[in-house]
């Protein structure tokens, strides 16, 4: 599911927890606002874990050749 799936789901949701008077109230512009407003709050979201998770091989890639160096020096 692509993240504009996703948002248009998030605010489906959301409108089916709602009256019919508060979604002729809210109206469709302000649905679509909402739905922009979710999937951008998801894309960051999204962006910092796979960076956050980057950081993280990038240590244990380092700390593997740290590892296989030791070893190299012990087998010498």
């Amino acid at each position: 599911m692509n993240l504009s799936d996703h948002a248009y789901n998030v605010v489906a949701s959301f409108k089916a927890s709602l009256t019919p008077e508060q979604i002729q109230s809210i109206g469709d512009e302000s649905f679509e606002d909402l739905q922009i407003l979710v999937e951008a709050a998801i894309g960051s979201t999204a962006s910092k874990a796979i960076h956050d998770i980057a950081k993280e091989i990038e240590t244990l890639a380092k700390h593997t050749r740290n590892q296989a160096t030791l070893i190299s020096k012990l087998e010498e």
